[in-house]
């Protein structure tokens, strides 16, 4: 399983607190890359324990990686959008920020004329790290609720 907290602390390797000299355009893309990749795989974890359960065997973990990996990153954001009203202050917080991280995401990674601030870059971690002791409060119900719509359509 990739652990978002490694991801966290590589955006601190990047993107040091007390950092001596400013880090590069492509250092502080790339945190803000691996900030949003952390809020997606702590959402991609819950919901493969949620559905498929944690791993007990090569069957089960077959299952759980299936799960893990049909997160859509599109469908999630869209999806997301239309329940931040249902949800719990905790549970808005990691929503609204997997939605902006993505887009920020998306910037940092293919748009050749983003740039972006040592100080915001320090925000958008700080931001990441937040959403996700959040979401590790959030209930149960609130969980199947972010599973349900990040992972599938209505009809």
């Amino acid at each position: 399983m990739i652990d978002p907290q490694e991801l966290i602390d590589t955006c601190h390797k990047l993107v040091p607190q007390a950092a001596t000299s400013p880090p590069s355009q492509a250092d502080l893309r790339r945190a803000i890359s691996t900030a949003y990749y952390a809020v997606f795989h702590t959402l991609a974890a819950s919901n493969a324990e949620l559905i498929a359960g944690q791993p007990q065997s090569s069957m089960s973990g077959y299952a759980w990686e299936r799960v893990y990996r049909r997160l859509d990153h599109g469908r999630a954001r869209n999806n997301l959008r239309a329940v931040l009203n249902l949800l719990s202050p905790s549970g808005e917080f990691f929503a609204s920020t997997f939605i902006e991280l993505q887009d920020l995401r998306q910037e940092a990674d293919y748009d050749p004329n983003f740039s972006i601030s040592y100080s915001d870059a320090v925000n958008i971690i700080a931001q990441a790290e937040t959403a996700i002791r959040n979401f590790a409060q959030l209930t149960q119900e609130e969980r199947r609720l972010l599973v349900a719509q990040s992972m599938f359509d209505r009809r």
